[in-house]
């Protein structure tokens, strides 16, 4: 079953509706603290009117304090569509002079003869407003109290005023969120549509006018990976054609030989060289095949490495061939480690070895260095021969090119790979002329700092 692809849209929303319910949930818990605050001064300053109202009520009347309301003043004075109403006269020692019930007594003192404060009456939260008077010279408080209701209400009604067009809000910017999502992912669908159109061989660069500043490094790194691409492509082509012509040669030059030796009433010469034809191919094919593995890669078993030991087992293999060609073959190995993979390094030595035996003539001398600085190992093969021009020493590296009027056999492979490896094992490789032995001096650098991974 194809899984379903993450949204661009519902990640975008995911992440901004968090913000917008902090958003939300601040902005209501300060528009309700702002709207109670308001809606308690106003409420307040009604119900100290009651107690003023309440305060002109009372007379002296023997000396003593009475509170004069007509049943009819008291109904109308305490009528209210959502709160219950309470009040009470009371003298400065908290007795009761007059009310409809007992309610709690100031907590502090006066500030002006006024006082507000919340307290609890028959199980409910209700509010007081506390006048402290006189009459005649008689002091008294007068206290009147209502429920909280309409207060919250109040309260709510402003939260919810402000909570619906949030609401709206929200909804619209979810849904311009898709929409300008949609309409900006718009731009790429005609490179969808031109990549759905090609063929697995066109790697043209794709067209990226128009394409949003976010997503531009993407599509500029598939134009990247697709000139990458058609450089492999043509240096896949450029190799098969190259190693077709190679082959061809040899093959045909084979295929005379054993045909001769078949007309041939001795033998014995041409079989010889069928053997040194098929040697010749089986090196050729060996070099290919050692270079179509050689793409560009990280090291996979890259390892900490003695280049010295490296050097002295990979010889052993080559020095019956220098003794069978009276060359000098020497070495001068200094303590020099290295990171890489063995195997290729070992490839790398065999091809500049194998390219100095070949080069150098009957009695020369071809020696072998390595030798390690404060940054950097170095990995050398002189030898006697005659040399590389200095003109020729980017184009010995190219595959299949070799060095005209040698006479030496050859398939023009061997410093190709060996670049090859040297690149990947991040080391440079250099021809110079060597000051000891007056041939060619292939050196091989390494940087010292390069760490195993």
């Amino acid at each position: 079953m194809k899984s379903r692809q993450p949204s661009l849209a519902r990640q975008l929303l995911w992440q901004l509706l968090p913000l917008m319910a902090a958003i939300i949930i601040i902005g209501s818990g300060v528009v309700y603290f702002v709207a109670r605050k308001a809606a308690t001064v106003a409420y307040d300053r009604a119900l100290m009117d009651v107690s003023l109202a309440l305060a002109s009520q009372v007379e002296v009347v023997n000396n003593n304090l009475h509170l004069q309301l007509p049943p009819i003043a008291e109904k109308v004075l305490l009528v209210d569509g959502y709160d219950k109403l309470f009040y009470e006269v009371v003298d400065p020692n908290g007795k009761k002079i007059a009310g409809n019930t007992e309610l709690p007594r100031p907590p502090q003192p006066f500030k002006n003869g006024k006082l507000y404060y919340d307290d609890k009456h028959d199980g409910k939260t209700v509010r007081i407003a506390a006048l402290s008077t006189e009459h005649n010279g008689l002091s008294y408080i007068v206290l009147s109290a209502e429920t909280k209701l309409k207060r919250d209400w109040l309260a709510g009604e402003i939260v919810l005023a402000m909570l619906v067009p949030e609401g709206l809000l929200i909804i619209a910017a979810i849904l311009m969120i898709r929409r300008s999502v949609r309409h900006a992912l718009a731009s790429i669908q005609p490179l969808r549509e031109e990549l759905v159109r090609r063929t697995h061989t066109d790697l043209s660069q794709l067209h990226l006018q128009g394409i949003p500043e976010e997503i531009y490094p993407i599509f500029a790194e598939v134009n990247e990976l697709l000139a990458r691409l058609a450089n492999s492509l043509d240096a896949n082509r450029r190799f098969i054609a190259d190693a077709s012509h190679q082959l061809r040669t040899p093959i045909a030059a084979l295929q005379a030989e054993a045909e001769m030796a078949l007309r041939s009433a001795a033998p014995l010469e041409s079989l010889q060289k069928i053997v040194t034809g098929a040697h010749r191919i089986s090196h050729l094919a060996h070099q290919l095949l050692t270079l179509s593995r050689l793409e560009p890669r990280h090291m996979r078993s890259a390892t900490q490495l003695d280049l010295a030991g490296l050097t002295k087992d990979a010889a052993e293999h080559w020095m019956p061939l220098a003794m069978r060609r009276s060359i000098d073959l020497g070495f001068e190995l200094h303590p020099a480690e290295v990171i890489g993979e063995p195997v290729w390094l070992e490839e790398l030595f065999n091809n500049l070895v194998d390219n100095a035996l070949r080069y150098t003539p009957a009695g020369g001398v071809v020696t072998v260095r390595c030798n390690a600085t404060s940054d950097q190992v170095n990995w050398e093969v002189e030898d006697s021969g005659p040399g590389i021009p200095p003109e020729e020493h980017q184009r010995v590296f190219e595959r299949f090119y070799r060095l005209d009027k040698t006479g030496v056999d050859g398939c023009g492979l061997g410093l190709a790979i060996a670049r090859e490896i040297a690149h990947n094992h991040h080391a440079s490789i250099t021809i110079g002329h060597g000051a000891l032995l007056g041939g060619a001096l292939l050196r091989v650098t390494f940087p010292k700092q390069l760490e195993c991974k």
